[in-house]
């Protein structure tokens, strides 16, 4: 387990539900696969103090292993929490670990990262990003790392490319964008970029963007309005598209496809409230799956879960993960997030920020939850998140 100890405080960075690009590409409570998926990196609560930690769950040996925990200095190991939020991932050479988080009390605009190596007691690396204009930004979407750097938004039209090698920091302001441009992490290697026009344009356009240039190449282009609280995937090429948002009040599936007609699918049933956390495309591209939040009219208890929704009309699956929690509000579906194994077999779902919420979860439902796509009947593995008595809520 490595702890950081901070003597510099930051402010509370409150990750409320943020927009992008009119978008919400909300992957707060994170998992993350090593690249032969034989372990998983989540989100934890730490026994001792309830901060926030990353743990990884070994799959083979059915056990997990408290790696990462950021405390303030003021009472050492038990100390307070440092961070609001973590986000951690895998790189793609599986030796390293990659984790970002703000601190809890910081009154400037900075990102804090650390570099692990996996599996070693070696050195680790850690990085100070200031001047990041919403610094909370950087955990609504999968890091976008490409030939050894990690690409950070610093503002809706700036990049910040950290070297994670040297150290250094390059910073572009992409002067040509519309409002606000993202960058995203490719199957490959490389990056792409999602844009969004200067109003009264509306859309958005994702493409290819080059790590070494920052040049951008337009692949698709979205020219209709993007309602508020959709939730965006694109497949491992960057040839498909799929947007799930509310239209006329109903609950819809819409996906662009190089070389197909749009798809459009309707999800709502009669009498309920359906949201959802955040989607992906199956590894052959031809399924969307994402975590959802349903609540049934006259209920006061939310369901969740994930759904599966097939490109080519058949039904739609669903795979029940929480049964009954506290209704609480709409929004709280973005809490409430999945990751898809590289070999497309396995959809890892935590629910740790879901016990962080005003309204939390039953601890027995307090876990990382992992559905075994490649099963018939959708086996699932529970491994339980202890919730302390005192722990993180969000802020």
């Amino acid at each position: 387990m490595i702890e950081i100890m901070k003597t510099q405080t930051a402010r509370n960075t409150a990750l409320a539900l943020v927009g992008l690009l009119a978008l919400s590409v909300y992957i707060l409570a994170c998992t993350s696969f090593s690249p032969d998926d034989t372990k998983v990196l989540y989100p934890v609560f730490h026994r001792a103090s309830g901060a926030l930690g990353m743990a990884v769950y070994d799959r083979q040996a059915r056990r997990s292993d408290l790696v990462f925990l950021p405390l303030e200095l003021e009472g050492g190991a038990d100390g307070a929490a440092a961070a609001n939020y973590l986000r951690g991932e895998w790189l793609p050479d599986g030796r390293s670990l990659l984790i970002a988080w703000t601190a809890a009390k910081d009154n400037e605009d900075s990102l804090d990262l650390a570099l692990i190596p996996s599996g070693t007691r070696a050195p680790f690396r850690l990085f100070h990003l200031s001047g990041i204009k919403e610094p909370g930004t950087t955990f609504l979407a999968p890091f976008c790392v490409a030939g050894g750097r990690v690409f950070i938004s610093a503002g809706p039209q700036e990049v910040a490319r950290l070297d994670l090698l040297a150290g250094a920091v390059v910073r572009h302001p992409f002067k040509d964008a519309g409002k606000e441009i993202r960058l995203f992490p490719a199957a490959d290697g490389g990056a792409f970029y999602v844009e969004s026009p200067e109003p009264p344009a509306t859309g958005l356009t994702f493409g290819r963007l080059d790590p070494e240039s920052f040049s951008r190449s337009p692949l698709l282009r979205l020219t209709n309005e993007v309602g508020d609280g959709a939730v965006f995937a694109y497949d491992r090429d960057g040839k498909g598209l799929a947007l799930l948002e509310k239209s006329n009040e109903t609950n819809q599936l819409v996906v662009l496809r190089q070389g197909h007609p749009p798809f459009t699918r309707a999800l709502d049933a009669k009498n309920e409230t359906l949201g959802f956390g955040n989607a992906g495309f199956s590894f052959e591209g031809d399924v969307v799956w994402a975590t959802f939040r349903r609540v049934s009219a006259g209920k006061s208890e939310a369901a969740y879960g994930l759904m599966e929704i097939p490109l080519n009309g058949a039904p739609v699956r669903e795979t029940l993960l929480i049964a009954a929690a506290p209704a609480g509000n709409d929004s709280d579906a973005a809490f409430f997030q999945g990751c898809l194994s590289h070999d497309g077999k396995t959809v890892a779902v935590d629910s740790t920020y879901l016990a962080c919420l005003e309204n939390p979860i039953a601890a027995s439902d307090c876990a990382l939850f992992l559905v075994d796509l490649s099963e018939p009947h959708r086996e699932v593995t529970k491994v339980p998140i202890p919730v302390p008595a005192k722990h993180s809520q969000l802020k």
